[in-house]
């Protein structure tokens, strides 16, 4: 509308001097020229007009744009300063080089966990005839470990313990390994022990039979295993002199999609190879797969170190264990009574230390319970021991030495 008011300004007068004036005096033109001119005139105040009002609009639009580019450099400018901050707390973290490869493993986990939530449970009595299978009565198991047997059924042991790996209510249990004959700490073993939302410790007798109908042993191992090398990790940082036995079993070490995640994991964290030591059970060691061979080598060009453990027999080659990477043997003490005392000694004791002194490689005596015991073994001239008589499993995160 106000372009239309301005034009009539001069097409109007331009239309009067063509049609009513034969010349105009002033200019000595005819009327009809005037007219054109005043119309071209008109026109290029028309176009300066809407120049202007392009120009004008234009330069609101610049405005508008500048404001929301610097609107938009707050925003970056603020989000830089948040990564930065992020950036600075995770650099504080005294894990944060390990956060990636940690997270990794657990995801990793949760899905094996999820993807292998049973459907459904045994009853009670099927539990109960597996644990016996194993000669292991339950009663008699969960007082072996010190602790109290949960009176639950079959379906809420499972729902605990899936929730208690989701929910990391895993405790770490730790039982010293004494230096023989001062019964100084050295070492302590790792034991991995559930609990539900009371605090209540779910045993291993409690679980397993179920867990091996469920399908979930093996996902239970690897969660088990990574926990505890979670919690040892936290368990050094105020003592890094501290040393701890971690059990591997044969399923975490043959379980290729885990493993490979593990030694990533494990990779992120060779400070902590002064500070354990992996076991093996001797039949996964003596009669290995080729899983087995090679993950046990990936261990090793870490730099960790292992102990035999779950051994049946002293038919040993000490030299190649040597160059697997194994730096202790674990005996039971009723094992070691049997065979290295009475008229007619099956084990020459001397010569055996002396084949383990010749590679390097210590013996642990399991299982001491008593001072007879004891005394009994001490003229063995064992390195270390390991029972009841020097302490329980404990619940801990800082042992004190």
């Amino acid at each position: 509308m106000r372009n239309v008011l301005i034009a009539s300004f001069y097409i109007l007068p331009a239309i009067a001097l063509a049609v009513l004036l034969p010349e105009v005096p002033f200019l000595a033109i005819p009327g009809w020229g005037a007219g054109l001119l005043l119309l071209t005139l008109g026109g290029l105040v028309q176009t300066g007009l809407s120049l202007g009002a392009v120009r004008a609009s234009s330069e609101r639009q610049l405005e508008v744009l500048a404001h929301e580019l610097a609107v938009t450099r707050q925003d970056l400018d603020a989000a830089r300063e948040e990564l930065s901050r992020i950036r600075e707390t995770i650099d504080e973290m005294p894990d944060s080089g390990h956060v990636v490869a940690e997270l990794k493993v657990l995801q990793g986990l949760l899905g094996q966990l999820s993807a292998k939530t049973p459907e459904k449970t045994k009853t009670k009595a099927a539990a109960a005839k597996k644990v016996d299978d194993i000669g292991l009565p339950a009663v008699a198991a969960a007082e072996s470990h010190g602790e109290p047997l949960l009176l639950i059924d079959d379906a809420e042991v499972l729902t605990i313990v899936e929730q208690a790996l989701r929910e990391d209510r895993v405790d770490l249990y730790l039982q010293p390994i004494v230096k023989l004959p001062s019964r100084k700490r050295q070492f302590y073993e790792c034991f991995s022990r559930i609990v539900d939302d009371r605090g209540r410790v779910i045993t291993p007798e409690q679980y397993i039979p179920l867990a091996e109908e469920a399908g979930l042993v093996a996902v239970i191992d690897n969660m088990l295993l990574f926990r505890c090398i979670q919690l040892v990790r936290r368990a050094v940082r105020g003592q890094p002199d501290l040393a701890f036995f971690c059990n591997i079993s044969n399923g975490s070490l043959t379980d290729v999609d885990f493993f490979t995640d593990f030694i990533e994991f494990l990779a992120d964290n060779q400070k902590l190879i002064p500070n354990l030591y992996f076991e093996f059970e001797q039949e996964a060691i003596l009669n290995p797969s080729y899983e087995t061979q090679v993950n046990l080598q990936r261990l090793q060009n870490l730099g960790f170190h292992f102990s035999l453990d779950q051994v049946r027999t002293l038919d040993i080659d000490l030299p190649h264990l040597a160059e697997l990477g194994f730096k202790y043997i674990k005996i039971g003490a009723h094992m070691l009574h049997e065979l290295a005392r009475g008229d007619d000694p099956q084990l020459d004791m001397r010569r055996f230390k002396g084949a383990l002194d010749r590679c390097a490689m210590d013996l642990i005596v399991e299982k001491i319970e008593t001072d007879d015991m004891l005394l009994d073994l001490l003229d063995l001239k064992i390195d270390y021991g390991q029972g009841y008589l020097f302490g329980e499993p404990r619940p801990t995160t800082q042992p004190a030495k």
